[in-house]
């Protein structure tokens, strides 16, 4: 019993040191044109407690999109929404400039500084982890997008 516990213990270790050897050379191989791409919006989740739950979407929410785009050493991103009775109102925000620092980016929205936390999933996925109040509460949320 002891050595299947050790050895159960042993493959998850080496598991998540794959994982994130695989999250690390990502990073240091494309560095900030990881995020150069569109990327569709694919999910939410939230802390209810210790418990991770899915937060149900909206049609018009499964359409949303983030757009970055390389100009010569600058990034800058558009978020794309739609909306409406069949999600037929398309509309975007301004053009901003981002800054990609570390494990987060910050820019400009309107008048006000956002600062965001992100989390590279995979080659194709990355997540936005930030706190919002849903329920009535403020939580933890993670929005998980997918290359295009």
């Amino acid at each position: 019993m002891k050595r299947l516990f050790f050895l159960l213990c042993c493959s998850f270790i080496l598991n998540c040191q794959s994982q994130s050897q695989t999250v690390k050379a990502i990073d240091a191989e494309n560095g900030k044109d990881y995020f150069v791409e569109k990327w569709k919006f694919i999910g939410e989740t939230y802390k209810d407690g210790e418990v991770d739950k899915v937060y149900p979407l909206h049609e018009c929410t499964k359409q949303n999109t983030l757009l970055f785009e390389k100009e010569r050493e600058d990034i800058f991103f558009t978020k794309n929404f739609a909306s409406g009775k069949n999600c037929e109102v398309k509309s975007s925000s301004a053009r901003n400039l981002i800054t990609i620092k570390g494990s987060s980016f910050s820019y400009m929205d309107a008048d006000l500084k956002e600062n965001k936390q992100f989390k590279i999933i995979s080659k194709n996925k990355f997540s936005i982890l930030y706190s919002d109040i849903i329920y009535g509460k403020v939580t933890d949320i993670e929005d998980t997008y997918e290359r295009q």
